[in-house]
């Protein structure tokens, strides 16, 4: 049964929003785990590589004069996602290994969102979010930390995962989010849970780095590994033209 869309915490988007397409970029086995255990990952927000993530709970700070430190701050874990489609830099970002195959997965915010819910029944309201980044400058995001009553709300913590720095911008990141429990990850900092691949999914692209002439075999095998019966493509990003010949004429 779907989450009832009251309980959902959609952070930063419009109603327009929520059934847009996102995209994530993965090694193309991490898509083929996803599809045979039927399980999505995410990671502790320190594994990421902006160590300005989850600035907040990483600080902690001083409360009525004495300091303390969050004690829950490794409980958050979370998913990046973009709602970039023709970006390049994406691929650059996250494909950028000619010799390793990645594939690029696409969903909607309601259907992640509603798939961690799912999957987290008794408090999703509590634990569940999905939102898009907001980009700021660096002392804008020191300014948000100065002073006044601090919220202890998991929603509010949520959205402080969801600043970034302007240098991030191009990824014009969305984040899929759960406030959980540090333990049920495993030494990796990773955490899964159950969730339907195909209701998530709804299109699958190859990297643009794969040879053209070996495509139709490398569709048939993702398709044989994963059983999707959705739309799999391969990215032209780095095709070249394939135009008919210019006709010129003599000069005078």
């Amino acid at each position: 049964m779907e989450a009832d869309l009251i309980t959902l915490n959609f952070l930063n988007l419009t109603d327009n929003e929520l059934d847009r397409p996102i995209y994530r970029i993965m090694k193309q086995e991490h898509v083929i785990g996803l599809f045979a255990d039927k399980k999505n990952v995410l990671s502790q927000i320190h594994n990421w590589k902006d160590k300005f993530e989850n600035f907040q709970l990483s600080l902690g700070g001083v409360l009525d004069g004495e300091r303390f430190d969050f004690g829950f701050k490794n409980d958050f874990v979370g998913q990046c996602w973009t709602r970039e489609y023709l970006s390049e830099a994406m691929w650059g970002i996250y494909a950028n290994d000619p010799k390793q195959r990645f594939l690029r997965i696409r969903s909607t915010p309601r259907k992640l969102l509603t798939g961690l819910a799912d999957a987290h029944p008794k408090m999703p309201q509590d634990t569940c979010f999905l939102g898009k980044v907001a980009y700021h400058k660096e002392k804008d995001l020191k300014a948000f930390l100065g002073g006044g009553p601090l919220s202890m709300s998991a929603i509010s913590f949520a959205r402080t995962l969801l600043l970034k720095r302007y240098a991030f911008k191009h990824e014009s990141e969305v984040r899929l989010l759960h406030f959980g429990n540090a333990k049920d990850c495993d030494k990796y900092g990773l955490y899964r849970y159950e969730v339907d691949p195909h209701a998530m999914v709804t299109q699958i692209m190859a990297d643009p780095n794969r040879d053209r002439a070996n495509w139709l075999a490398d569709k048939a095998a993702i398709t044989a590994a994963t059983g999707f019966t959705g739309e799999i493509k391969r990215s032209k990003a780095y095709d070249p033209p394939d135009w008919e010949l210019p006709v010129y004429k003599s000069g005078c």
